[in-house]
């Protein structure tokens, strides 16, 4: 691994980022829960409370939370800033953003207008003190990198999506009349184009050469590609903002945008498979999968844009593929590597007694057979996901996908963290 880029001596205690990851799979658990209730099929419509519930949950509970919890351990460590007051940052905005996911999706749910008044006060405090953190971290750093740069419009991005979230909850609950599905575009728009999408590519510039063992990101990639992804966004937001503004400006960011990010899944699968170790690896898979999905997205979010009877369909199935075949791929691929990783770190700087002791290596530390088991699952997830609009089983089948894939996740997790306290409590013993 090329680690010698990285701050090691900046990074925050284990128990920040582990305690998001541990409480991130139990919202992938509720979101098939929330998927059964109501009548029918929930993905034959886009705006039942079963979806809009479940996919809050995946979004803001599962994806927000991992993500919230990577960010800080990211900063730091690739970064080299270290996060004011790590521990005290975590909790208030942990605790926030669960209260609020369970608010926001129950309101949903359950139609009730006044729990989504309660939701938003919450996750605007929780995303408050979190970006507050972050953008205080990312000014005081000294590294002016590719990463820092994707990270911080990433945060921007998300700024503006939970702003936006804020103020339809807030719509929604107390009836104001406000453009509800233009607001809604551009929510999605820089929540999952921009907070993830900036998120993962700023990321894998370090994850992907660092624990994939490939070559490095071409320098015009990581210099020029998220600040016109960024700019894509921004573009699109024109004819959303304004009500007379033309439709093309709108319609040209979305080409820009996915041949952008369609370039970059080109580029990382080329990267994999010029990796100088060739032995089957499930987390490479895992990101391969979110790659080859983030292609499939871009081809049926450009085919939406044809005047055809199948352009609200084909957009579904756009929002589907990213969010369940390429975000979920990815977050849950740096998952399995990640937790690893900062248990065999963070053992490894107990020092001399940590050698005594003897530390297992990053294999030993979650089962590489429940990755591939979860891999498995979650392909065959996604394909049924991209039947549900159709088929009821398939809706069903998206139930019963979500449920296993939060329990293995969540059994995967807590072994890193029993194999994190048990060699820790030896090398403790060992010191004494």
């Amino acid at each position: 691994m090329k680690i010698a880029s990285l701050s090691p001596d900046q990074a925050p205690p284990i128990g920040v980022p582990l305690r998001f990851f541990a409480v991130a799979p139990v919202f992938l658990v509720l979101a098939a829960l929330l998927l059964t209730i109501g009548d029918g099929n929930p993905f034959a419509n886009t705006h039942s409370p079963a979806l809009l519930a479940a996919t809050h949950c995946i979004t803001l509970g599962f994806m927000a939370m991992v993500m919230l919890g990577a960010i800080q351990q990211v900063v730091p460590v690739l970064i080299g800033s270290q996060m004011p007051a790590p521990r005290l940052v975590a909790w208030l905005t942990m605790l926030p953003l669960m209260g609020g996911a369970l608010l926001l999706t129950t309101g949903f749910a359950l139609s009730k207008p006044e729990l989504l008044n309660l939701s938003w006060p919450l996750l605007g405090l929780a995303f408050l003190v979190f970006i507050g953190a972050s953008l205080f971290s990312l000014a005081r750093a000294t590294a002016k990198n590719p990463t820092r740069t994707a990270i911080l419009l990433s945060i921007l991005s998300l700024a503006g999506a939970v702003t936006l979230g804020m103020l339809m909850a807030r719509g929604y609950a107390a009836g104001l009349s406000i453009p509800y599905a233009r607001l809604a575009t551009a929510h999605i728009s820089l929540a999952l184009g921009g907070g993830v999408m900036l998120l993962i590519v700023g990321v894998s510039y370090q994850v992907v050469p660092m624990f994939q063992l490939t070559p490095n990101y071409p320098k015009w990639l990581t210099t020029y590609l998220s600040p016109a992804i960024f700019g894509a966004l921004l573009l699109s937001l024109i004819p959303l903002t304004f009500e007379s503004a033309p439709r093309w400006p709108g319609l040209i960011a979305e080409i820009i945008f996915w041949i952008l990010t369609s370039g970059y899944a080109v580029i990382t699968l080329k990267l994999q498979s010029q990796r100088r170790r060739r032995v089957p690896d499930a987390t490479l898979s895992f990101f391969r999968l979110g790659m080859i999905a983030l292609l499939v997205a871009a081809s049926f979010s450009l085919g939406s844009l044809l005047p055809t009877a199948y352009s609200d369909h084909l957009r579904m199935l756009s929002v589907l593929t990213f969010l369940l075949g390429f975000a979920m791929s990815v977050i849950q691929g740096m998952l399995y590597k990640i937790i690893p990783f900062l248990v065999w770190f963070h053992l490894f700087r107990g020092g001399v007694n940590a050698i005594k002791v003897g530390i297992p290596n990053m294999k030993e530390i979650i089962p590489e057979r429940w990755m591939w088991w979860h891999l498995k699952l979650h392909g065959g997830t996604l394909l049924a996901a991209l039947l549900a609009t159709r088929l009821d089983m398939a809706a069903w089948l998206v139930m019963l996908g979500l449920l296993l894939q939060g329990i293995l996740l969540g059994c995967a997790n807590f072994a890193g963290i029993s194999v994190y306290r048990r060699t820790y409590r030896r090398i403790e013993q060992a010191s004494t």
